[in-house]
């Protein structure tokens, strides 16, 4: 019995409970807009990191996305109604810095880019930003009206209750186990993928307009081992060779040899097999051995002088 739907509905109880009163319904738009500046930080973070070392371009468009996501006059007020209007300058200027590096980016380079980023001081600016984002509590609410409390005039941040630590311990806890959970389940599905099954049939390998004479030894969803016979005058696979595999029944499939050594090989398929065309192909498998299996048990049944 898998217990992980208990444990989570456990966790989830208390999580519930409180959810249902007013102060965590009035702090759930504040928690969504933390979480917002916090994936920003995390983005502006990557695409400093890219500017940097040249690797994973792909954050370039994860922020650009991020921004196009979050306009600037909707950020301002949802900080401003959430009372985070304290933080709402540092938050401007490093959104518009990395709008300009962007911009630099995509007309300029990387280079010069990179250039502008350390005449900025953006990676110091980022560092001030998420230490001053991070920390905050989730129900975080500043005393109004209390201008005596702070130089800014926007009073301090209130004190977390006991009821909230609770309820903040108890949402981490859930949030825990559903990710273990998730994981779990990933890899459960991506072991059935990659399991590997005994397979006897005849097939073939094109490449470059030859054909290898080949036989299957095991296949699974991603893949397979195929036992090659090498023919005169056609080269032997290599690794990350690109060929065709040509199963019995099956319409072509595109794959990359993996590994190869002087008998056998491994395929890698381009998308993954359907659970259906696997099953046709163990259920003919079987066919065809099972007859093969019969014919040799009678011969070895046959008395001596019979088989003479």
């Amino acid at each position: 019995m898998n217990p992980w739907p208990l444990i989570l509905a456990a966790l989830a109880a208390p999580v519930l409970a409180w959810a249902g009163a007013p102060p965590a319904e009035a702090s759930r738009a504040t928690c969504l807009l933390q979480s917002d500046l916090v994936i920003f930080q995390h983005e502006a973070r990557g695409f400093l990191e890219h500017l940097r070392t040249g690797k994973d371009p792909a954050k370039a468009r994860e922020l650009q996305h991020w921004l196009e996501d979050h306009p600037v006059v909707t950020l301002r007020m949802s900080m401003r109604r959430s009372g985070m209007e304290m933080y709402e300058p540092l938050a401007m200027r490093l959104i518009t810095q990395q709008k300009g590096l962007l911009q630099v980016y995509n007309r300029h380079g990387i280079a010069k880019a990179e250039t502008s980023a350390e005449r900025l001081g953006t990676a110091a600016l980022l560092e001030e930003f998420a230490a001053r984002i991070i920390p905050l509590p989730c129900d975080f609410a500043p005393v109004r009206k209390q201008a005596a409390n702070t130089p800014s005039g926007l009073g301090r941040i209130r004190s977390i209750s006991q009821e909230t630590a609770i309820a903040s311990s108890v949402s981490a806890l859930l949030l825990g186990g559903g990710f273990l959970f998730l994981a779990e389940r990933i890899a459960r599905r991506h072991r059935r993928r990659r399991r590997r099954h005994p397979c006897s049939l005849s097939c073939s390998l094109e490449r470059g307009g030859q054909t290898l004479q080949a036989k299957l030894v095991d296949i699974s969803r991603l893949g397979a081992k195929i036992r090659v016979w090498q023919l005169p005058g056609i080269p032997a696979l290599s690794p990350k060779d690109e060929v065709t595999a040509l199963f019995p029944g099956l319409e072509e499939i595109r794959a990359q040899v993996t590994w190869q050594n002087a008998d056998y090989a491994g395929v890698k398929f381009s998308k993954l097999m359907t659970a259906e065309d696997l099953q046709m192909l163990l259920r003919l498998s079987k066919q065809t051995t099972a007859p093969a299996a019969e014919a040799e048990t009678g011969t070895s049944a046959m008395p001596s002088s019979v088989q003479a």
